[in-house]
């Protein structure tokens, strides 16, 4: 686990004085929290006054315990989060000022001395049985082998790799994440979303009370690049995990017709088969319009039962029968999820959800958080109520149908009680995005906590 405060400080403080970091310290975080936008002179006056501060501790050897907060903004945003890292210092796993191409092949954040484990206990999932029930959903923190394999290391068992096209697709221009630092606890299920984050907010990593906001369009490399890079993320998994591959169509000719965008569907699904996935799971949750004329962020697939059906048949008819199917949906509300459910469950093998919430996201000037763009996806302690709600429903529909699947929960994950919430309610594992993207060493504190008494387990033969 993270090292003790007073020693990671001493050890950081050697370190950075050693390679000769100090004196250029102060601009180069000053570099970092203006990359995106300006925050207001009087808190960037007192930033800088707070880093020079610190500087000069680091520089006399006078650094405290009490420095590590800022001292671990200072590195991350400095561009040294490595040292971090190498301390076992928590920070964030994903580089925010970096490219989607960036951390492809750079996670950040420390890894465990040793992998996590229940000991000999499995859980059943997807037809499998696998260690520890807890896993990182489809999204950029397991974007590529090496996401893969740190995930892996730090006790994540249930990974499904993000989401890739049929095409190589380009992210949207940066940033692509931020903290939601004012979101500080839940919206209540199917409340709207107006939320206010600046490119320079921050939250001390291991909160239990992160937000963020994302914006990255859901990139793609071209599918020579991922279905390689899936190969080799596939071979790093071993008996206690489960790689799911995420994939995504696109009604590319702009025809409008739900039958070429189910087309395109099944094609990527078949790639992804064809890598070596056992399991495919459909982004039906992001926004995908089949109106290439239409402008602005359309809604989720998933709110177009009769599109989402005949997307799902349609790949579940071009996959090999041993190839396992999930599902991933946004918050719908009861009608919805009630007439999608049943109509869903015989051709699924799981359903996963919930996404995150598509919200309008400002800065405190009232301009747009993200460059262009006013809707992002908002997750964290923000969605857990409607995560709650929706993992309620959905058990509850599957208990009650003739067609039993599993349910793969997230959505406010972010502390020990917050994952075993969803698995009470029944889901059959538990994911979490912007907590592991906050503490890296969410899955190790779970399995630590409740490797032992988590019900539903059975003994490995």
């Amino acid at each position: 686990m993270t090292t003790s405060s007073p020693d990671a400080v001493r050890r950081l403080r050697d370190d950075v004085v050693g390679r000769g970091l100090v004196a250029g310290l102060p601009a180069a975080f000053l570099a970092g929290i203006t990359r995106f936008g300006q925050p207001p002179r009087a808190e960037l006056d007192a930033l800088a006054a707070e880093v020079d501060g610190l500087a000069g501790r680091l520089a006399s050897g006078a650094v405290h315990g009490g420095d590590l907060p800022l001292l671990t903004r200072v590195l991350y945003l400095a561009g040294q989060a490595d040292l971090l890292a190498v301390h076992g210092v928590l920070s964030p796993m994903y580089d925010l000022l970096g490219g989607f191409r960036d951390n492809l092949a750079r996670p950040l954040g420390p890894r465990q001395p040793g992998r996590p484990t229940a000991g000999t206990r499995r859980w059943p999932l997807l037809g499998r049985r696998i260690g520890f029930p807890i896993g990182v959903p489809a999204c950029v923190l397991n974007g590529s082998e090496a996401w893969v394999r740190h995930n892996v290391a730090n006790g994540w068992n249930v990974l499904t790799y993000k989401t890739v096209r049929g095409r190589a697709h380009p992210p949207n221009e940066q940033p692509n994440w931020v903290f939601a630092a004012r979101e500080t606890a839940s919206l209540p299920p199917g409340a709207d979303a107006d939320v206010v984050a600046d490119p320079w907010d921050w939250v001390p990593p291991g909160s239990p009370e992160v937000s963020s906001v994302n914006s990255f369009g859901v990139p793609s490399p071209e599918p020579e690049e991922w279905m390689a890079d899936l190969e080799r993320a596939l071979q790093a998994v071993g008996d206690e995990q489960l790689l799911l591959v995420s994939v995504m169509g696109e009604d590319a000719d702009g025809t409008g017709r739900v039958a070429d965008l189910a087309a395109d569907f099944a094609r990527t699904a078949l790639m992804a088969q064809e890598a070596g996935a056992s399991v495919v799971e459909l982004n039906l949750s992001c926004p995908n319009t089949l109106d290439r004329t239409a402008s602005g962020v359309k809604p989720p697939l998933c709110l177009d039962p009769g599109a989402t059906v005949t997307v799902v048949d349609t790949v579940r008819r071009a996959l090999d029968d041993r190839t396992g199917l999930v599902a991933k949906l946004s918050w719908l509300d009861e009608p919805r999820l009630s007439a999608l459910v049943p109509e869903l469950a015989s051709l699924v093998d799981g359903i996963a959800g919930i996404n995150t919430v598509q919200s309008r996201v400002r800065r405190r000037d009232g301009t747009p958080t993200f460059p262009g763009r006013e809707l992002a996806g908002l997750s964290g302690i923000a969605v857990r109520e409607p995560a709650l709600d929706f993992t309620r429903r959905l058990v509850a529909l599957r208990d009650a149908g003739g067609a039993p699947f599993d349910v793969l929960a997230m959505g406010g994950v972010t502390d020990t009680a917050s994952f075993e919430a969803l698995f009470g309610l029944g889901a059959d594992a538990v994911q979490s995005a912007a907590g592991a993207f906050a503490d890296p060493f969410l899955a190790a504190a779970c399995v630590a906590e409740l490797g032992t008494t988590l019900p539903r387990a059975v003994e490995a033969p």
